[in-house]
């Protein structure tokens, strides 16, 4: 099953459950992201679409939650992160990245910045979009230097 076929199948239990919040939340990422597949040429949305989608939510929430002092409307917003987070794929952890990238680092023939794209572009084909790039970035010029 797809990813967007679980959310409208949870989506439709939210709604019979009457849990307003997820109901919410589940119908408004639909949305967005059943339009991602249509404004890419009328097609359905694939499964790295809706996680980008269900990531930029996310992202969303964080920096909503960063400035809401209003309580109630905190725990709302943490209860959409969970919620949200629930639909992503495990992140890979710290200590696999650094190993990944030390691993992929002695295997190269030379070391250098020139490399940098090398050991990103083998980080993304074996975490996908389940690491944090802007870290690893980091990680990579420091194991390349």
């Amino acid at each position: 099953m797809s990813l967007l076929a679980q959310l409208k199948k949870d989506s439709l239990l939210a709604r019979k459950a009457a849990d307003s919040i997820r109901a919410t939340l589940l119908s408004t990422l639909i949305a967005e992201a059943e339009m991602v597949g249509k404004n890419a040429g009328n097609r359905e949305s694939t499964d790295d679409e809706v996680q980008q989608t269900i990531r930029k939510f996310l992202k969303n929430n964080q920096e909503a939650l960063s400035v809401i002092k209003d309580a109630d409307r905190r725990a709302a917003l943490e209860q959409e992160s969970a919620i949200l987070t629930a639909y992503l794929p495990p992140m890979a952890t710290e200590d696999e990245v650094k190993a990944f990238i030390a691993d992929t680092v002695a295997g190269l023939a030379e070391r250098g910045p020139k490399q940098m794209g090398v050991v990103m572009g083998a980080l993304k084909a074996k975490y996908g979009n389940g690491f944090d790039a802007k870290q690893a970035n980091a990680w990579v010029k420091a194991a390349l230097g």
